[in-house]
């Protein structure tokens, strides 16, 4: 992403509903339309990045799955997390929960379990299948599209953790909140040194919110920021694709 679309000044027209509902109203619907079991990060609609070199999104609509071929929306949290399956994919379904996760990328519970720092399983050359890792980054952004009051979860697999990072880390040098611009993830075809074919994430800027959006946006992150705490949301071997992570994060 061009250092100068970072730092343009001028503001995106925006049509994302969360900007002409308040924040009251929000609760209120998920109160109502939830009820007393509440509302947990696993709850949410997850996306994925697709498998064999697919550069179009999977989404739900009221109307069913819709193919998109950009993600255009508002990243208002994020989260690294870790998931290990002792069995492979080819060998599962791919509905397996995972034998070790961890919510933080940290301390991993299950099998092995304990400090994913030092655990053998998170180094790189532990995949049998490759360099990566056995147990898989990944990198959970919660966007919210413009159509909607609540965010979804994308899940993003290794080969996409790397330049999601750079894509913040640019903003960062700029001083830009990633809750203060439009974000837009597309897919880029490319294959790894095994000629293994995958998707990438490309995440770029669709244009700064207006002070007053970028403070609401901020405090909507706030306000939901409980319920992405409340629960694990570990996605299932299915859901993160082919993921190539000869890569290195």
């Amino acid at each position: 992403m061009p250092t100068k679309e970072i730092a343009k000044t001028e503001t995106a027209v925006s049509p994302f509903v969360i900007f002409r509902t308040e924040l009251s109203e929000i609760r209120e619907a998920m109160t109502t339309n939830v009820g007393d079991t509440g509302l947990t990060a696993g709850d949410f609609e997850r996306i994925k990045v697709p498998a064999g070199g697919g550069t179009a999104w999977s989404v739900q609509g009221l109307d069913g799955e819709e193919m998109v071929k950009e993600l255009t929306g508002i990243i208002i949290a994020w989260r690294d997390t870790r998931a290990y399956w002792a069995m492979s994919m080819e060998e599962s379904d791919g509905s397996m929960p995972p034998d070790c996760s961890s919510v933080d990328a940290r301390t991993g519970t299950g099998k092995p379990g304990g400090d994913c720092q030092k655990c053998p399983l998170s180094q790189f050359g532990s995949d049998p299948k490759g360099e990566g890792q056995a147990c898989k980054m990944i990198r959970q952004l919660f966007l919210i599209r413009e159509d909607n009051l609540l965010p979804e979860i994308v899940n993003l697999p290794p080969s996409s953790v790397k330049p999601e990072r750079q894509y913040l880390l640019r903003l960062a040098s700029k001083g830009v909140p990633c809750h203060s611009l439009i974000t837009k993830i597309a897919l880029e075809k490319t294959k790894n040194g095994q000629g293994i074919v995958y998707s990438k994430a490309a995440l770029t800027s669709g244009g700064r919110l207006s002070p007053e959006q970028a403070q609401r946006a901020k405090q909507y992150a706030a306000m939901i920021d409980p319920f992405l705490k409340s629960a694990a949301a570990i996605p299932r071997a299915s859901e993160l694709g082919n993921t190539a992570d000869g890569e290195v994060i």
